[in-house]
């Protein structure tokens, strides 16, 4: 089962989170704009969490 959303950077950025579920729990990705999966925001390099970004 796959889950997906969106989140914000505190720099603004939009961050597109998917949740996936497998035999070890929840756990998500990052992805850009250009649909590639990224670790760090593309704006402003930080590393991602998913407890740091923000919704609107």
């Amino acid at each position: 089962m796959i889950y997906s959303g969106v989140g914000y950077c505190s720099c603004g950025q939009e961050i597109w989170i998917e949740y996936l579920h497998g035999a070890g729990g929840w756990r998500c990705r990052f992805f850009g704009a250009e649909g590639q999966e990224i670790q760090r925001c593309p704006a402003c390099g930080r590393e991602l969490d998913e407890d740091d970004l923000q919704s609107r």
